[in-house]
């Protein structure tokens, strides 16, 4: 860079040079550096902390809404004109998986008619206890997002054994209080190997005794046409992408076009989609607020450090410096103070925030790709509040600059 002076003569500042100075100009008056930092430091802070604060709030109530089914959704047969169920195809799962959206598919199989459920062989058979027999294929309950209270669940290498696993109600109703113990359906003995916790987003289970697919269609020979037939495809998509993914559910299940219902909870999808904004836009605006004040800060100390360095600039000024090296070499100073405040208060704002969520049991959804980006703004708003005061201090003239000193 090189402008030239009123004789005609170039003066060229290097960057290091101009670097140099901004840095002289700060170390030099450790207090008001301190302070001029601090505000930008403090709404940097600010801004990583409460967004980072903001940002784990948001996860721990998506997170909320997606274990009650905001991102899940049920494919069972249709009905026809005559009412009648029509079966799903036996690729629906897998036609249902290749979804872009789609992050899990679970089945359950068409459970034998007139089931017995009991504790033991002294229940009386006259006596229901209104509990269901579900089948289900290997994975189901990840995708339905059930979680086991105690024990395991069916899997590949227990689903063709004689197993049980009991929803919350189920195991309250039958008195069974841990895996190990013993249940009697349709005369035959199972083991318990696992209690759910309550599920909200698919209450059915809750009242149900689960088996695996392989041991109903071989326990029920009589019905393996049946038991063969898909009751339910549990399809859990991308949190987000709920609404827009039932759309094309139906034709993914069925591409011959036969009658298929897609159920979900529409209002769950919405209020998380609004929720997910309004938090988003909150953050923002927080941070744009912080960034200003800090930016404000600087500009305040800015102004007074060229009141205070009036004489400074005038000799320099009468040495020979444009008004291009003096607004630059306040500019720059601006952008160090920034810089060094940013850096400050990242770190304090990232630990603020790491400590809230994990005193609040919320999971850390502090960004750290975000960081850099709020450094360089931070180093953006000390540039643009540093303008005003070094064009001011540039357009001082010599004569003007010492007489005020």
């Amino acid at each position: 860079m090189s402008e030239r002076t009123p004789m005609g003569k170039p003066i060229r500042t290097r960057i290091a040079d101009l670097m140099h100075a901004a840095w002289v100009g700060a170390a030099g008056r450790a207090s008001r550096t301190v302070l001029a930092s601090l505000g930008i430091a403090l709404g940097v802070a600010a801004y990583v902390a409460l967004s980072g604060i903001a940002a784990s709030n948001q996860a721990a109530l998506l997170a909320q809404l997606d274990a009650l089914g905001a991102n899940l959704s049920v494919v069972a047969p249709g009905v026809d004109a005559a009412q009648q169920k029509v079966p799903l195809p036996d690729y629906a799962p897998t036609t249902i998986a290749r979804q872009t959206q789609v992050e899990r598919v679970g089945v359950f199989d068409t459970a034998p008619e007139k089931v017995q459920i009991f504790k033991n062989g002294l229940c009386p058979k006259t006596n229901g206890n209104a509990l269901a027999l579900a089948i289900m294929r290997p994975g189901a309950l990840d995708a339905v997002g059930a979680s086991l209270a105690q024990g395991h669940g069916i899997d590949a290498n227990n689903e063709h054994l004689p197993v049980a696993v009991l929803g919350s109600d189920a195991a309250y109703r039958l008195g069974v209080n841990e895996p190990g113990d013993r249940i009697l359906i349709d005369n035959a003995w199972y083991g318990v190997i696992g209690i759910l916790n309550p599920t909200p987003q698919a209450e059915n289970l809750n009242a149900a005794v689960i088996i695996g697919e392989q041991w109903a269609l071989g326990r029920y020979p009589d019905q393996a046409d049946t038991i063969g037939r898909i009751s339910a495809i549990y399809v859990r998509t991308t949190p987000g992408d709920a609404e827009g993914t039932r759309r094309t559910l139906a034709h993914a299940a069925n591409p011959a076009g036969g009658n298929v219902s897609v159920t979900a909870s529409a209002d769950l999808s919405k209020a998380r989609n609004t929720t997910n904004d309004s938090l988003t836009t909150l953050g923002l605006m927080i941070g744009v607020i912080a960034l200003a004040v800090g930016g404000m800060s600087i500009a305040n100390m800015m102004i007074v450090t060229v009141m205070e360095r009036r004489g400074e600039i005038g000799l320099r000024r009468a040495l020979g410096a444009t008004p291009g090296n003096i607004r630059m070499q306040f500019v720059t100073e601006a952008a160090l103070l920034s810089a060094l405040g940013g850096f400050a208060g990242i770190a304090l704002g990232a630990g603020a925030a790491i400590g809230v969520a994990a005193s609040a049991g919320q999971p850390i959804a502090l960004g750290w790709t975000s960081l850099p980006l709020a450094w360089a703004a931070a180093i953006l708003v000390g540039i643009l509040a540093g303008l005003y005061p070094a064009s001011r201090a540039a357009r001082l003239t010599p004569t003007e600059a010492l007489r005020g000193e």
